[in-house]
């Protein structure tokens, strides 16, 4: 996720900065799952789906550039996408 997400911990054999993003099914149930509002990242540091992908960067910042670009209409639309896994 980059070196902007760093924060000093490893797990295993990767770096501070190296992250897995798991699979994003149950993404819409999380919030209710989490006490009524997002808690997202390894850490928790985002409280939004948009703001999770907007702080990624590293080999995901092409990804995060490419929803930057989205029109409002395209991104409540992913938005609206990801909310339903």
């Amino acid at each position: 996720m980059g070196p902007g997400l760093d924060d000093g911990y490893t797990e295993g054999s990767a770096k501070t900065f190296e992250w897995r993003t798991p699979p994003l099914w149950g993404l819409g149930l999380s919030m209710n799952s989490q006490g009524g509002s997002y808690h997202l990242l390894h850490d928790g540091r985002a409280k939004s789906i948009e703001e999770a992908v907007t702080l990624h960067g590293g080999e995901a910042s092409a990804s995060r550039n490419r929803f930057n670009q989205l029109s409002g209409a395209e991104r409540n639309a992913m938005l609206r996408f990801l909310e339903s896994l």
